[in-house]
């Protein structure tokens, strides 16, 4: 089957009455590989695919065609493709979230909940933050260090310097700036987009510790992600 069959099987087969939290306006979701274009509309009734670009994308995807089909038949995680450099996510992931039983139910392995917390950090900080200019400018002048865990082993360390966000494994070198310690779970709430950082924080699901000002300025770029 050709790729352009395979995206309108996936999308086509939906029963958008089973997606919950689908905005009024809808969704639109723009798919580029190789010289192709899709455009997936999602709405309360119905959902509709378009080959070609439309405007006021919610969410751009871009890859390319080897890279999609291996997405598409389960042979690699839309994490491992981000970090890879082999796809580009803009807009809110959330919105993608909430078609992921959609994926689950095709064997798409999206990869946030399987992957380590330093692969999915990476991801997002590396693979999307750094490619998405609105985010830069937000950090222009940041020169900041936050370390995360989740009370399981898993510490990785977030540098934001230069205009630009590094994820290394393991602690920050020297005290971080903030650190923040959440159980796995919790840390999935928030990559799904059902929990934002400073909710979790509030209801004391999320341990912050330092600079905390430094930290909830973290706390908007993440929103923007999720």
């Amino acid at each position: 089957m050709i790729l352009k069959n395979k995206l309108h099987e996936l999308f086509e087969s939906i029963d958008v009455r089973g997606i919950e939290d689908l905005p009024k306006k809808g969704l639109k979701i723009g798919i580029k590989f190789g010289n192709c274009y899709f455009t997936v509309i999602l709405d309360k009734s119905k959902i509709s695919v378009v080959e070609n670009k439309l405007d006021n994308l919610d969410n751009e995807i871009i890859t390319d065609e080897e890279s999609l089909n291996q997405l598409l038949e389960g042979k690699v995680s839309l994490i491992d493709l981000i970090i890879q450099g082999k796809l580009y996510i803009s807009g809110k992931l959330s919105n993608l979230l909430k078609l992921v039983e959609v994926f689950r139910a095709k064997a798409i392995n999206l990869g946030f909940e399987g992957s380590s917390l330093y692969n999915v950090l990476k991801a997002v900080f590396e693979g999307i933050c750094n490619k998405n200019e609105d985010i830069l400018r937000h950090i222009k002048n940041f020169n900041v260090t936050f370390q995360f865990s989740d009370f399981e082993g898993s510490i990785c360390c977030l540098i934001i310097n230069d205009g630009k966000f590094i994820v290394k494994n393991g602690k920050c070198e020297g005290k971080p700036t903030a650190s923040i310690s959440a159980k796995r779970e919790v840390w999935n709430k928030i990559f799904n987009g059902e929990e934002s950082v400073g909710t979790v924080a509030m209801n004391g699901e999320a341990k912050i510790e330092g600079n905390l000002i430094q930290a909830f300025k973290l706390k908007t770029i993440i929103d923007k992600i999720f």
